[in-house]
């Protein structure tokens, strides 16, 4: 599976860190994905920086997931999906479902006034049967 060569600003990195490591491309998108998975586990977690008193607000953490899925989702796209370097019809095929998941997000999240913080009684879980609150 690595026998392609790279170039590019970005997977022109990808390529040279495969080649430094002795690895192919996509075992270096996966310890990257790994590595920035860390900080959206991280974001979530942690009330506050490791170490200090600053506080990570709800703005930061949403700020940290979307940068950050940004990221992963060219990985995923470009080494995963094979995109990288084919034609960009093919590209734009593989990313119109992101406008379905505009609309929900909007629809779900931002048009509802309690979506942060509620979400509907049709989305929610239902947790009474769960082992987890015995």
């Amino acid at each position: 599976m690595g026998e392609h060569k790279y170039t590019g600003p970005i997977a022109g990195i990808f390529q040279k860190m495969a080649d430094w490591i002795g690895k192919d491309v996509y075992y270096v998108n996966f310890l990257i994905l790994m590595f920035f998975t860390l900080f959206e586990v991280a974001a979530v977690f942690f009330e506050v920086i490791p170490g200090t008193d600053i506080v990570i607000t709800r703005g930061a953490v949403w700020g940290v997931l979307i940068v950050v899925g940004i990221i992963k989702g060219y990985g995923i796209a470009a080494f995963f999906m094979h995109l990288k370097g084919d034609p960009f019809i093919y590209t734009r095929t593989a990313l119109f479902p992101v406008l379905f998941v505009a609309l929900m997000l909007w629809g779900i999240g931002l048009s509802n006034p309690a979506g942060i913080d509620q979400l509907p009684a049709w989305c929610t879980p239902n947790w009474d049967y769960s082992y987890v609150t015995e």
